[in-house]
């Protein structure tokens, strides 16, 4: 088991869901703490909590959005931030057949009930993918927005 894996299982212990471990994962790549934004991640959980998208492509979309998207009235987003939220949920998409489908609902449903094990390797695949697409786009995940030369 690797540290990412271990650090899925503590955060998922203590007591936060699939969309504030993702921004959580990021924001330790980069070093940062930011209550707030795993605060406000919770909406996310669970589809939603309502069985919507799941919790951890929701979670995705803003981890790169994090990296690209305009965030002030000095920002704009990059050129690449719709390819690479593209990018990510085209695969999403086409892998959520191994896991029961794109919604939290079919998921739990397919798998017979809420399984950490399966929402934690989700987790691991999607970040996987993330941190490629970040590399693709030269935007180092150990930096925030604010210091990397994509400001």
């Amino acid at each position: 088991m690797d540290e990412t894996a271990l650090r899925i299982m503590q955060l998922h212990a203590q007591g936060y869901c699939c969309s504030q471990i993702m921004i959580w994962l990021s924001l330790d790549d980069m070093g940062e703490d930011n209550p707030p934004l795993v605060r406000a991640m919770a909406g996310l959980c669970e589809g939603s909590s309502c069985g919507a998208l799941c919790g951890v492509a929701s979670g995705a979309a803003c981890v790169l959005s994090l990296y690209a998207a305009k965030g002030s009235d000095e920002e704009q987003p990059l050129d690449c931030y719709p390819i690479m939220l593209s990018q990510f949920m085209d695969w999403f998409k086409s892998t959520a057949t191994e896991w029961g489908g794109i919604r939290c609902e079919d998921i739990v449903s397919y798998q017979g009930g809420i399984k950490p094990e399966v929402c934690g390797d989700i987790m691991l695949r999607s970040r996987e993918i993330i941190l490629g697409i970040l590399t693709e786009n030269n935007l180092d995940p150990s930096l925030p927005r604010e210091q990397s030369n994509r400001y």
